[in-house]
C-alpha cells in the first residue's frame, strides 16, 4: 500500500472517537480481543492477505487510542485542580451554613494560584483574560502565609481580570510568566437545554477546567519570568502589535485587528460583526488561525528556495526551522500545530530524499496529533483541518491530469478543493456549528489571494517598522485593502439566504450514513471507473449509483430538515418551554396548530461577549424544528431578559415583537426596534386588556395598564404578564413584576383548575407575596434562576410559598429547561435531567423522577456535591479548614471518571381592546 502510514492513523482515530463516546466501557473486553487480533495479523501475513493484515493491525491501534482517550479524559474532566476546588468550596459551604448564609447552587471558591500563563493577555469587553496553567493553589489563611502552604494541583483556568488596572498592565502578563494571583474561582457556565452543547466539557477538552475572576490587576504578580525563548517571542509579539496597530490602524482598526489575527494569531480585537459575517460567508477559517497561515509561509518558502535555485538539505532544514519559529511566535494552538507539523514532516521528507505520497504524510501528522492529545478527535478544528485535506488531496490530483486550458487550470483546481471541501465537511459544520454555507464555494476566490495579501504585507511590514515608520505605513495599506476586501467579500453572502443558514445539528446515524454511503461511491469509482465489460464491474457501477442515492438522500434530510415542516404543523397540543438561560428568562411556546411565540430571550450583562440568544436560546428553537417565529414578546428591557433578542430577531425573524410601556431614552430597546423593523416584523405595544386566539389558545395580556406618563427607565413592575388559556388549562407568565402590582394581576386572573406559573422576578422576595399565591392557587411553579447567582434566588421561603399552596416546583438551576406538554385537560412536565411529572385536575403524580438514563448520569455527577448540601451544620468542634485542606491535598491522586452528563402556518394577529 502507497498510504500505509493510514492503518494505524484510522485505528486509532476511531479509537479516540471511541474511547470519548463510551468513556466507561470496560477494558478487559478489549484487552481479551488483542490477541486473537494479534495471531490472526500473523496468520494473514502468512497467508498474504493484505487487506486481513491491515484491518487486524487498525483494529489493534483502535484499541490502543480507545485506551488513550480514556485516560486523557479522566485526567482532563477532573484534574487534581478540580479536586481542590471541590474541597476548598465544600469549606466554604460550612462556613456560610455556620453564618446562616445563601450560597449559590454552583460550587465557589477563593484561592491563591501560582501558574505559567499560557498565552499573552488579552483584552476582552469585560476585562483581560489571563490564561493560566495552573501549579500550585493554596487555602486562603488569615495569618502570614509562607512558600510552604502552597500545594500542587495542576489544570487550566481562564481568569477574567476587573478593573481600570488591568488595562495599564496587560503588556506585562505575557505567555511563560509565572504569575502569582488571587482568584475567585467557579466552573464554566453550562445550559442543559435539548440541543445546546455542553460548554463546560468543550473547555475541559480545551484544557481549561475552572472559569475565575480578579477584583484588579494590582493583585496579579508577576513572580517570575519565561525562559528566554517565550520572553523573545513574547517581545516579538508585542512590537508585531504595536507595528501593525500603527501601520494598518490608521486606515482602519478593524482591518488592524484582522492583520494581527492572521499574522500573529491575536485574535482579541475581532469584533462579533465580523466574525459573524465571515462565518455566515464560510470564510472565517482565513482569520480563524486554522493553519492558513503556516500554508502559505510554507508555499512562499517553498517558491523562494525553488526560485533561487536551492531545493538542498541544507534549505528544507532552514524552512523547518523558520516554520517552527513562526509557530512559536503566533502562540502555538492546536490548528497552528497541526499545520506546522505537516509542514515540518513535507520539508523532512525532502531533506532526507524521501518521496512519499501526501496522504501518507497527512496520516502521520493525524497519528502524531492524536497519540500527544488524544481528545484531538473531538476538536472541530482537528476534524475540519484535516477533513477538508483529506478531500482536496483525493480530488485535486484527478483534476488537475484532466487537460484543461492552461489558464484555467488555477481556476478548475481552486473551484475542485472548495467543491471537495464542501461536499466532504458540511455534515460535520452542521453537526458542530449548526451552520451550512455554500457561499465559500465561490468566495474563497477572494478570500484566500486576500488572506494571502494581508498576511504577506502584514509580514512585511513588521520587520520594515523597526527601520521605517513611513516605509511600514504603505505596506500597511496594502494589508488594510487585503483585510477590507476580505470583510466585504463576506457581505455576498448576504445577497442569497439559501447559501447560509442555520440547521439542527443532525443525529450521528445521517452523518454515518452519508460518509459511509460517500466513500463507497468513491472507493467503487476509483477502482472501476475503467472498467465496464467484466460482471464485478457491472454490479460495482450498479452499487456505485446506490451509494450515491443514499448520500444524497442523507444530504437533503441533513439540509431540508423534514421534521420541522411537521413540527410546524403542530401536533394538536400546547407545549411551552421554559428555557435554562441562567440568571434571566426565556419560554417558548408552541400552539396546537404549530404557531410559535417567544417570550423572553435571555442575556447576559452588556459586557458579556457570550451571547445567549445565539449559543442558547436558538439551539433550542432549532431543536424543536422552528425555522420563523410567530411572535416574539420582550416583556421589560432588563439584560437578562431581552439580551439574546438580536440574534433571534435576527435569525429566526419573527413577523411580530411585542413590547410593554415603551421607554423611548433606552437605547437597547430601540436598537431591537429598527432591527425588527428592518425585516419586516412590526412592533407592537402591548398592555393589559389587550388580547388575541392563536390555535384556539387565548392569549391575554393583564399587565401593564397603559402609561400616562414617560418612562426615562426600564422598570421590573412595567413587565408584561401574559395568561394563555386552553380549556382546562391556564399558564401565567409573570416577568419580574413585583408585589405592588401583583393585587392589580390576580384580580384579572380567573380561577383555572390546572394553573402552571413562572415565579415572578426569579423567585425573589420581592415578589410572590402569600396573598398572590393564594389567589392564583397553581399547580405547577417553574423558576428561572441561574446556578451561580448571588442574588439568593430563588429565596427558600417563595419556594415554600408555592410548595405551601400545592404546587410542584421545578427550577431551572436544578432541573435544566423544563416543558410543559397539555392537551387541555392534562399538563405532562418533563425537565431536561429526566423529572417526570404528570399533573391531572384533582391530583399530582409522579410518573418518574430520577430513572431516567440523563438524570443517573447527572446525579452520578454530582452525588458528592449534593451529599455536601444536604449536610446537617457543622459542630462546634469543626477542625481547621486550612489544616484539612492541607491534610486531604498533601497527596493528590486521580479520581475515577464522572460520566457525561420552516415553515409556518399563516399568522395575521388579531388583537381585541378589552
Amino acid at each position: 500500500m502507497r498510504t500505509i502510514a493510514a492503518i494505524p492513523a484510522v485505528g486509532l482515530i476511531l479509537g479516540c472517537a471511541v474511547g470519548l463516546l463510551v468513556p466507561d466501557a470496560p477494558r478487559v473486553i478489549a484487552l481479551a480481543l488483542l490477541g486473537p487480533c494479534a495471531a490472526a495479523a500473523v496468520y494473514g501475513y502468512v497467508r498474504r492477505r493484505p487487506w486481513s493484515v491491515g484491518a487486524l493491525v487498525s483494529a489493534g491501534f483502535l484499541v490502543g487510542g480507545a485506551f488513550l482517550a480514556q485516560d486523557a479524559w479522566r485526567q482532563t474532566w477532573r484534574p487534581p485542580l478540580r479536586l481542590a476546588f471541590e474541597d476548598l468550596a465544600r469549606a466554604e459551604r460550612v462556613e456560610a451554613a455556620r453564618d446562616h448564609r445563601l450560597t449559590p447552587e454552583d460550587d465557589e471558591a477563593f484561592a491563591i494560584v501560582d501558574g505559567v500563563l499560557r498565552a499573552d493577555a488579552a483584552r476582552t469587553a469585560s476585562g483581560v483574560a489571563l490564561s493560566i496553567d495552573v501549579r500550585t493553589v493554596a487555602a486562603p489563611v488569615r495569618e502570614p502565609r509562607g512558600e510552604e502552604g502552597m500545594l500542587p494541583a495542576s489544570g487550566g483556568v481562564i481568569a477574567t481580570v476587573l478593573g481600570s488596572l488591568a488595562a495599564d498592565r496587560v503588556d506585562a502578563w505575557r505567555a511563560g510568566r509565572l504569575v502569582r494571583v488571587p482568584l475567585q474561582l467557579h466552573r464554566p457556565s453550562r445550559y442543559l437545554d435539548p440541543g445546546v452543547p455542553d460548554h463546560e466539557r468543550a473547555l475541559a477538552r480545551r484544557g481549561t477546567t475552572l472559569v475565575a475572576t480578579v477584583k484588579s490587576g494590582a493583585l496579579v504578580d508577576v513572580v517570575s519570568r519565561g525562559s528566554w525563548i517565550d520572553e523573545s517571542m513574547a517581545a516579538a509579539r508585542a512590537f508585531a502589535r504595536r507595528a501593525i496597530a500603527d501601520a494598518v490602524g490608521r486606515y482602519s482598526p478593524r482591518s488592524a485587528a484582522i492583520v494581527a489575527a492572521i499574522v500573529i494569531g491575536d485574535r482579541a480585537g475581532l469584533d462579533a460583526e465580523v466574525q459573524r459575517a465571515l462565518q455566515d460567508a464560510g470564510t472565517y477559517h482565513v482569520i480563524a488561525i486554522s493553519g492558513g497561515n503556516i500554508a502559505i509561509l510554507a508555499g512562499v518558502l517553498l517558491g523562494a528556495f525553488r526560485f533561487g535555485g536551492v531545493l538542498g538539505r541544507t534549505a528544507m532544514w532552514a524552512a523547518i526551522g523558520l516554520l517552527i519559529a513562526y509557530g512559536r511566535l503566533v502562540g502555538g494552538g492546536a490548528s497552528v500545530d497541526r499545520a506546522t507539523l505537516m509542514a515540518v514532516v513535507y520539508f523532512a521528507g525532502r531533506a532526507f530524499d524521501h518521496r512519499s505520497p501526501p496522504l501518507n504524510t497527512l496520516a502521520f501528522a493525524a497519528a502524531c496529533l492524536v497519540v500527544v492529545d488524544p481528545l484531538a478527535v473531538a476538536d472541530p478544528a482537528f476534524v475540519l483541518t484535516f477533513g477538508a485535506t483529506l478531500a482536496i488531496l483525493a480530488v485535486v490530483p484527478i483534476v488537475a491530469a484532466r487537460p484543461v486550458l492552461r489558464w484555467l487550470a488555477p481556476i478548475a483546481t481552486m473551484l475542485a478543493a472548495s467543491v471537495a471541501a464542501e461536499v466532504a465537511l458540511f455534515p460535520v459544520g452542521a453537526l458542530m456549528f449548526a451552520r451550512v454555507t455554500f457561499a465559500g464555494l465561490l468566495l474563497n476566490f477572494l478570500a484566500i489571494p486576500l488572506m494571502g495579501v494581508a498576511q504577506l504585507a502584514g509580514m512585511a511590514l513588521v520587520p520594515l517598522a523597526a527601520v521605517s515608520a513611513r516605509a511600514a505605513a504603505a505596506i500597511g495599506w496594502v494589508a488594510h485593502a487585503g483585510a477590507f476586501g476580505l470583510v466585504e467579500s463576506a457581505s455576498l453572502a448576504q445577497v442569497g439566504r439559501p447559501i447560509a443558514y442555520r440547521v439542527a445539528p443532525p443525529g450521528w446515524t445521517v452523518v454515518v450514513i452519508y460518509y459511509i454511503a460517500l466513500a463507497t461511491a468513491w472507493v467503487l469509482w476509483r477502482r472501476w471507473r475503467t472498467v465496464t465489460a467484466s460482471d464485478t464491474a457491472r454490479v460495482a457501477h450498479v452499487v456505485r449509483r446506490a451509494a450515491i442515492a443514499v448520500a444524497c438522500a442523507a444530504a437533503a434530510w441533513i439540509l431540508a430538515q423534514p421534521w420541522a415542516v411537521l413540527a410546524a404543523r403542530g401536533d394538536g397540543r400546547l407545549h411551552v418551554t421554559f428555557i435554562d438561560v441562567g440568571q434571566g428568562d426565556a419560554a417558548f411556546v408552541r400552539f396546537p396548530r404549530g404557531t410559535s411565540l417567544l417570550v423572553d430571550a435571555g442575556g447576559l450583562s452588556p459586557s458579556s461577549t457570550f451571547d445567549i440568544g445565539d449559543r442558547v436560546v436558538a439551539p433550542v428553537l432549532r431543536d424543536a424544528g422552528v425555522r420563523r417565529l410567530d411572535a416574539v414578546a420582550l416583556t421589560h428591557g432588563d439584560p437578562d431578559h431581552i439580551g439574546g433578542a438580536a440574534a433571534i430577531i435576527r435569525e429566526f425573524r419573527p413577523r411580530e415583537v411585542w413590547e410593554g410601556i415603551p421607554v423611548p431614552r433606552f437605547e437597547p430597546l430601540t436598537m431591537l426596534r429598527l432591527q425588527a423593523q428592518q425585516l419586516g416584523a412590526r412592533w407592537a405595544n402591548v398592555t393589559a386588556g389587550d388580547r388575541a386566539t392563536f390555535d384556539d389558545v387565548a392569549v391575554t395580556a393583564v399587565h401593564p395598564a397603559a402609561a400616562d406618563w414617560e418612562r426615562q427607565k426600564v422598570r421590573n413592575d412595567d413587565s408584561i404578564v401574559l395568561e394563555l388559556r386552553w380549556r382546562d388549562v391556564s399558564v401565567v407568565l409573570t416577568g419580574d413584576i413585583g408585589r405592588a402590582v401583583e393585587p392589580a394581576v390576580a384580580s384579572k386572573l380567573a380561577p383555572s383548575p390546572l394553573r402552571i406559573v413562572k415565579v415572578p422576578h426569579h423567585g425573589s422576595l420581592t415578589s410572590s407575596t402569600v396573598e398572590f399565591v393564594r389567589a392564583l392557587a397553581p399547580r405547577v411553579a417553574v423558576v428561572s434562576a441561574g446556578r451561580s447567582n448571588h442574588f439568593g434566588h430563588p429565596a427558600p421561603e417563595v419556594v415554600e410559598r408555592y410548595r405551601a399552596a400545592g404546587a410542584e416546583v421545578f427550577r431551572t438551576d436544578r432541573d435544566g429547561a423544563v416543558r410543559v406538554d397539555s392537551d387541555g385537560h392534562v399538563v405532562e412536565i418533563t425537565t431536561f435531567l429526566g423529572r417526570h411529572v404528570r399533573v391531572l385536575a384533582a391530583s399530582i403524580h409522579h410518573e418518574s423522577t430520577k430513572d431516567t438514563k440523563k438524570n443517573e448520569e447527572h446525579e452520578e455527577e454530582h452525588e458528592e456535591e449534593r451529599r455536601i448540601r444536604r449536610s446537617e451544620e457543622p459542630k462546634g468542634d469543626e477542625p481547621c479548614l486550612t489544616c484539612e485542606f492541607k491534610r486531604r491535598y498533601r497527596t493528590i491522586s486521580k479520581s475515577s471518571l464522572a460520566p457525561r452528563s420552516a415553515f409556518v402556518l399563516p399568522f395575521t394577529p388579531n388583537w381585541d381592546q378589552e
